[in-house]
């Protein structure tokens, strides 16, 4: 362990990083290691005033930060402190971020996750480093994680199957198709259903007589939608990986063109045929589509599993990004304690406990999502509706996961009828969104809806930059990020928002504020 030389003063650090745990276990360790923590910030902006005020002779830098990122802030910190040596957290592996930080102007880049004796090793490293000298490279004990790119992880989204009456979906005699393409998966599907074979695959456990041919699609990896056999192409049905590529605006009776007009151009184009392939996108999203005719109906197949390997591949690297911080402050935590914890104050060790609270809550927080995400897509989510007290759900999240102060205003005090968790993860996912992308002052308010008299709104406002223009249109999307965002985060929670509010009769919405920010509005029905 590194100690200041005897006679001589510690060395004074800052730092800047936005979350408190990690910054608490930073401190903890480097006092230890006879530095002295004379500042700290939890965000860009406010590290520069505390290097400008403090002027230390190292800062540790995070990378990904809310109202001004690590890259922002790096010039103007080297521009106050010339001569301080700046090491950058990185959370994106140690390619391509940490190379530029160290081009405009770092010393050093730690990758978050080390071991803290390896970190502070690494600090004296770096400090007895010459300037001009090649920076010391950090010794990792792991591999290092799949690299995160700027890419936008897009998907299209949606919820459930649709609902309406069933239709014939075997198709008109003498029609003949490719062995393995997605038709003739779904017309083998139809008739193991039609014919009445095992759901288990036990030859004597037949479906029961009330299950549909829509019932077998149900799990289909695939998109069909039945539309009818007429100019506006209403639809009849939609399974659920259907409903997910058209985000959930397939309803019974709705005309095709009115939420994929590029669809029902080439369909008309197409009606005729007996038979037709052909490539479109929907939201975004590149898909073959397939269309086959029927009886007074048309059957479209939407393969997307090409797009989906892509988007899914991202997806994997962001949330793996996303829960290597709460890994880093729990391993973190865990060694702090067995190394020194017989030294700690009670105080220090409470904090630690608190710190493993709040980490392990965000842990559930992704969780949640993915498996609510599987859910929504598999079109068997589960809800248990019943009188919630808003307030109830607002302080037990704000009270378990956050150190910020956010205000609560009451206007309305009903009760909303909504599953009890499904409203927490809601609002966790919310608030979490307004600390993460947004700045203080944060509000969450409940108000009467001035347009439905039998509704609560949920009013979620921070004081940040607001969405760009440009990505508001999939904000509310699967695995959507808006391009070049320097923040981590799986992509899930807006979406998993979306379709829980929809699937409790409610629904989501974004406007910008009037004096900038974000505001997001849950509307749920009133008990």
């Amino acid at each position: 362990m590194i100690s200041a030389a005897e006679g001589t003063s510690p060395v004074r650090v800052v730092i800047i990083d936005d979350t408190y745990d990690l910054r608490e276990l930073l401190r903890l360790a480097l006092t230890r290691g006879g530095m002295e923590v004379v500042g700290e910030a939890g965000d860009g902006l406010s590290g520069i005033e505390c290097v400008r005020l403090e002027k230390p002779e190292v800062v540790l830098l995070d990378l990904s930060m809310p109202v001004m990122d690590g890259l922002e802030a790096l010039p103007t910190i080297r521009r106050l402190v010339p001569q301080a040596k700046i090491i950058v957290l990185s959370g994106f592996g140690a390619t391509q971020m940490s190379e530029k930080a160290m081009t405009i102007g770092a010393d050093g880049y730690l990758q978050k996750g080390m071991a803290l004796k390896r970190i502070i090793e690494y600090v004296q490293d770096v400090i007895e480093t010459p300037r001009g000298a090649p920076a010391p490279s950090p010794t990792r004990p792991h591999q290092t994680p799949t690299q995160t790119t700027d890419s936008e992880a897009e998907s299209s989204v949606g919820s459930g199957s649709g609902s309406g009456p069933m239709l014939s979906l075997v198709p008109s005699d003498g029609a003949e198709s490719a062995p393995d393409d997605v038709e003739t998966r779904a017309a083998e599907a139809i008739a193991r259903a039609a014919a009445g074979a095992g759901r288990s695959g036990d030859p004597g456990e037949h479906v029961s007589p009330d299950v549909s041919a829509w019932d077998a699609l149900a799990m289909a990896p695939y998109g069909v939608i039945e539309v009818a056999d007429e100019p506006l192409f209403r639809i009849v049905h939609a399974n659920p990986m259907a409903q997910r590529l058209v985000e959930n605006h397939a309803r019974f009776g709705t005309p095709l063109g009115t939420f994929a007009p590029e669809l029902a151009s080439h369909v008309a184009f197409h009606r005729l045929d007996g038979e037709s392939s052909f490539d479109v996108v929907i939201n975004g999203t590149p898909t073959q589509a397939s269309l086959r005719r029927g009886k007074g109906t048309l059957l479209i197949y939407l393969d997307s599993s090409s797009e989906d390997i892509g988007i899914l591949r991202r997806a994997i690297a962001t949330t793996a990004q996303e829960i290597r911080g709460p890994v880093a402050v729990l391993c973190g935590v865990a060694e702090s304690i067995t190394e020194a914890g017989d030294d700690m104050t009670d105080s220090q060790r409470r904090r630690l406990m608190s710190s493993v609270t709040r980490q392990s809550r965000m842990l559930d927080t992704i969780t949640a999502d993915l498996l609510t995400a599987a859910e929504i897509q598999r079109g068997d989510l589960h809800l248990d509706p019943q009188p919630v007290q808003p307030l109830a759900a607002i302080d037990a999240v704000i009270s378990d996961r956050y150190l910020v102060t956010v205000s609560v205003q009451i206007e309305d005090d009903r009760a909303v009828f909504a599953d009890p968790l499904r409203l927490e993860q809601m609002l966790t996912n919310l608030i979490g969104n307004a600390l993460k992308y947004g700045r203080a002052p944060y509000v969450v308010r409940v108000e009467s809806d001035p347009d439905r008299a039998g509704a609560v709104r949920i009013v979620v406002v921070d004081s940040g930059e607001g969405v760009p223009e440009d990505f508001r249109p999939r904000l509310f999307r699967e695995f959507a990020r808006p391009s070049g965002a320097v923040s981590t985060g799986t992509g899930l929670g807006l979406f998993v928002v979306r379709s829980l509010a929809e699937a409790q009769g409610g629904t989501v919405e974004y406007e910008p504020g009037p004096q900038g920010g974000s505001v997001f509005t849950v509307t749920l029905p009133a008990v």
